[in-house]
């Protein structure tokens, strides 16, 4: 109604407070030129004779997802616009950080750019030309399997836009692969809608004001499209009922699981002197905890931000307290072998610059025998090394120019003797993660950092280390019982692949939901297998593949019931080109549970890799079912049917 154009527009000038007056007008301008374009469209599609007509049919809306015909990426509509054939100026500007295709109709023809509302022109329909502009997905954009993006009239636009002709489209009406993934998507959409489309921000629902999905178009009583009838249908009912269900399990859920965790904090931060440095680490956890308590889940006006933000603080404090107790363990053995501490300011022996240590490893993650500056050193590959923030000056003496980041041998450091003020370092370093020590002229690591370093946290270290192994049994005991179903306080694995599959409106929100997922495949009741399953993906994203293997392949062994070491011993046959004992190791995964994506996506991936598109279709899609948001498998998917495609012709 009127009152909602008002408010739109109100918006749309609000987001356009940095826009020339001469911008504004321009959108205002095409506002009123794509109103006059669709109800011509809307006027001959109602007239029962033929009405002539002065402009191109606009068959697709912004916010519809389209495919290239030749190219095949998928992308979603973000404008149109109509030109004159004999003009090819396609430009772009700026609204905001928007960007939005001009017509050269739409303007002033003053101004010598096109047509002016309302003006009487002679020209004919098949002299202009109509044009979309589209974002393209990110997967699809870098894939070059099919030699997508080469040279023709379409222009690919800051690896993101593109400006296509309107034959070369087709629509997307797979349900797999509508869900479009780029880093622009919300800069013109809000999220994306269940029902196979994207919601248009105010702005384009301000300018495209009777394109279908726009605020004031789209949900209109008298839509008589029966399949997204039906579709509007499905999602109302799932949202009604399992969906508002899962999401107060969820809020209930991640609270008793605070309540669970704040005894033991609390307990320990009464021992604890306050000024003693386990204590700083001690408030900061229950800091975290206090926040999964306050998240108020009955009378949020939007339950699903109120799951998905429980959701999100308990995967990071689950994060936080894994990483603690496996880097602690990890390290504490390599400590008689370190030199330098967390802060401490080294200098390079051979270049002279100086830094400070912010973290080391044992051993080097990467072959470093034929690196400069270690011809000297017996063994490198056996030597610590040290992760190290130079400073600026130094750098630019030594090198020619700053550098933020050095990797180091222990036997290439000493300390550095002279340190009154602290280093000029190229990095943004977190002052409360690194302060500066004057009298002792370094830096004082966060008690995190040392707690992960095994370095001295002070008198109370010993109840420190009690209290975090005691909150890790409390939070494995947690994530078993959601996994097992076995405690009505808590929410389910049905709950979270509920909000996954018809709850999560873009793609940031679905990443909190799968990752949590990820966790809960990994937690086992036995701390040994657990710590191993650890050990192996380290190794595994280190390129130790061998010792991968044997580490996924003991686990199994030990817990034949163990899914993720077998998924996770699936991506080691497959890194190794065994795909053969990857597509065995994968299905094994399923067998313990049939929702297993990531085992999906890899049997699907094989199937493709050996040209058995039918096969890999059927894996993607199953995939996908479960979890419509992984954009590489959808990209994949959108692969396989086009070679299907392509061989049936």
């Amino acid at each position: 109604g009127t009152k909602e154009q008002i408010t739109l527009a109100f918006d749309a000038m609000k987001s356009c407070n940095q826009l020339s007056s001469s911008e504004l007008d321009r959108r205002c301008a095409k506002r009123e030129f794509n109103i006059k374009v669709r109800q011509q469209q809307h006027s001959s599609e109602s007239e029962s004779e033929s009405v002539e007509l002065k402009f191109p049919i606009v068959e697709y809306n912004v916010g519809q997802v389209v495919k290239h015909k030749s190219k095949l990426w998928r992308g979603v509509i973000v404008g149109w616009n109509i030109e004159e054939d004999k003009k090819e100026d396609d430009r772009l500007t700026s609204l905001t950080t928007k960007q939005y295709s001009l017509t050269q109709l739409n303007i002033n023809k003053e101004e010598g750019d096109g047509f002016s509302v309302g003006s009487n022109t002679d020209t004919q329909q098949d002299t202009l030309l109509l044009k979309y502009t589209v974002l393209v997905d990110h997967i699809d954009l870098k894939d070059s399997q099919n030699n997508r993006f080469e040279s023709d009239e379409g222009s690919l636009l800051g690896n993101s836009l593109t400006v296509e002709s309107q034959e070369d489209l087709s629509p997307v009406d797979d349900p797999f692969l509508q869900r479009i993934h780029n880093h622009l998507i919300k800069e013109y959409f809000t999220k994306f809608d269940a029902r196979g489309h994207f919601v248009l921000n105010d702005i384009l629902s301000y300018v495209y004001p009777l394109d279908r999905f726009s605020h004031s178009k789209y949900g209109d009583a008298n839509d008589t499209d029966t399949t997204i009838g039906e579709a509007i249908s499905n999602v109302e009912s799932i949202s009604s009922t399992d969906l508002e269900k899962s999401r107060l399990a969820i809020c209930n859920g991640v609270r008793e699981i605070g309540r669970r965790l704040l005894l033991p904090l609390s307990e320990s931060n009464q021992q604890q002197n306050e000024n003693d440095e386990a204590s700083l680490l001690v408030s900061s956890l229950i800091s975290s905890v206090q926040s999964m308590l306050m998240e108020n889940n009955t009378s949020s006006p939007n339950q699903l931000d109120s799951a998905i933000s429980s959701l999100a603080k308990l995967y990071m404090l689950h994060v936080k307290i894994n990483s603690l107790t496996w880097f602690r363990n990890a390290n504490l053995p390599q400590k008689e072998h370190i030199q330098f501490s967390l802060g401490q300011v080294v200098k390079h022996k051979l270049y002279g610059f100086r830094g400070v240590v912010a973290a080391w490893d044992a051993k080097p993650r990467m072959d470093v025998s034929n690196w400069d500056g270690l011809q000297g050193v017996e063994n490198p590959n056996e030597k610590p090394f040290y992760h190290i923030y130079p400073d600026v000056n130094d750098c630019i003496e030594a090198f020619g120019g700053p550098r933020s980041f050095r990797y180091v041998c222990q036997d290439n450091l000493e300390l550095s003797s002279s340190n009154e003020n602290p280093l000029e370092l190229k990095l943004d370093v977190d002052p409360e993660e690194w302060k500066w020590d004057g009298e002792k002229g370094n830096y004082i690591a966060s008690a995190e950092m040392k707690f992960m370093y095994a370095e001295d946290l002070g008198e109370d270290e010993t109840t420190l280390i009690a209290t975090v192994r005691n909150l890790r049994k409390i939070l494995t005991e947690c994530l078993l019982e959601i996994r097992d179903g076995d405690n009505p306080d808590l929410f389910t694995m049905d709950d979270l692949f509920c909000q996954l599959q018809f709850g999560a409106n873009n793609v940031e929100d679905a990443v909190v939901i799968q990752d949590l997922i990820k966790e809960l495949w990994k937690e086992s009741s036995n701390v040994d297998l657990r710590s191993r399953i650890d050990n192996g993906i380290a190794d595994l994203l280190d390129g130790k593949h061998e010792s991968a293997l044997d580490t996924f392949s003991t686990i199994v062994t030990s817990d034949p019931l163990y899914g993720e070491a077998w998924n996770k011993k699936a991506t080691v046959h497959y890194m190794m080109g065994e795909k053969d004992d990857s597509i065995k190791a994968a299905k094994e995964a399923l067998k313990i549970d049939h929702r297993n994506f990531q085992a999906l996506a890899g049997i699907g991936l094989i199937e493709m890799d050996s040209f058995h598109y039918d096969k890999a279709e059927s894996a993607f899609r199953k995939c996908l079912a479960i979890n419509p948001w992984l954009s590489t498998v959808s990209s994949r998917l959108s692969v396989c049917v086009s070679k299907k495609e392509k061989g049936s012709e």
